[in-house]
């Protein structure tokens, strides 16, 4: 499938844990002279509920296979020991429910420095799922085509997935710099299990050259 997002492993330990809510403040003194507070009267326009987290651990395998590279989001080098936590970034994550959709949330989830690796070739069955035998050997083994500390956002629906990354990289061969893109776009289809992949690509240009 080409340029499909193959998996995402997402490890939310936000886990809408009591007393990570926040609402907004009381409303003000209606006309009957006493306090309204959404949460209580049920108003037409109740808020949303939006729970924040820090240091939520991802892990992101991708594939361009129109280019035939694969990227590994996290990190893979200089671990004490690669295992399925210590090869996953720390970002930011914020979930969001709103009234006009009781049902769906939007979770995201932002970082400016996690890692990226990306490689020549496409070897799924070596990084996902994560086996510890397989994945280590691959990183530890595996020469990288590219690798660099990027900005990562994600915007995660009810019946969509949409990634971005981008950052400066460079080419492990020579050393040469590149600035890197990368879109991953998946809308699915609610209660089918099936999903098409709207944009999908890593872009990789020369800085400072042709």
């Amino acid at each position: 499938m080409n340029g499909v997002l193959q998996r995402f492993c997402l490890v939310l330990t936000v886990a809408l844990g009591a007393g990570c809510a926040e609402r907004a403040a009381p409303t003000a003194a209606g006309s009957g002279g006493g306090p309204r507070f959404d949460f209580a009267n049920n108003p037409s326009t109740p808020s949303p509920i939006i729970i924040r987290r820090d240091g939520v651990a991802v892990r992101v395998i991708t594939t361009d296979a129109t280019l035939n590279l694969m990227a590994i989001h996290g990190p893979v080098d200089d671990l004490p020991v690669c295992t399925n936590a210590s090869t996953r970034d720390l970002v930011d994550g914020q979930l969001i429910r709103t009234p006009s959709d009781a049902q769906g949330s939007r979770l995201l989830l932002q970082a400016s420095d996690t890692h990226v690796e990306i490689y020549d070739g496409i070897d799924l069955a070596a990084v996902f799922p994560f086996v510890a035998s397989t994945f280590c050997a691959f990183v530890a083994n595996t020469p990288k085509a590219y690798e660099g500390i990027v900005a990562y956002h994600v915007n995660l629906g009810s019946s969509m997935a949409s990634f971005r990354w981008e950052g400066d990289v460079t080419r492990v061969s020579d050393g040469a710099p590149f600035h890197y893109v990368e879109r991953q776009d998946v809308v699915s289809a609610p209660g089918t299990g099936t999903s098409t992949t709207t944009s999908s690509y890593i872009r990789l240009s020369p800085i400072g050259g042709p």
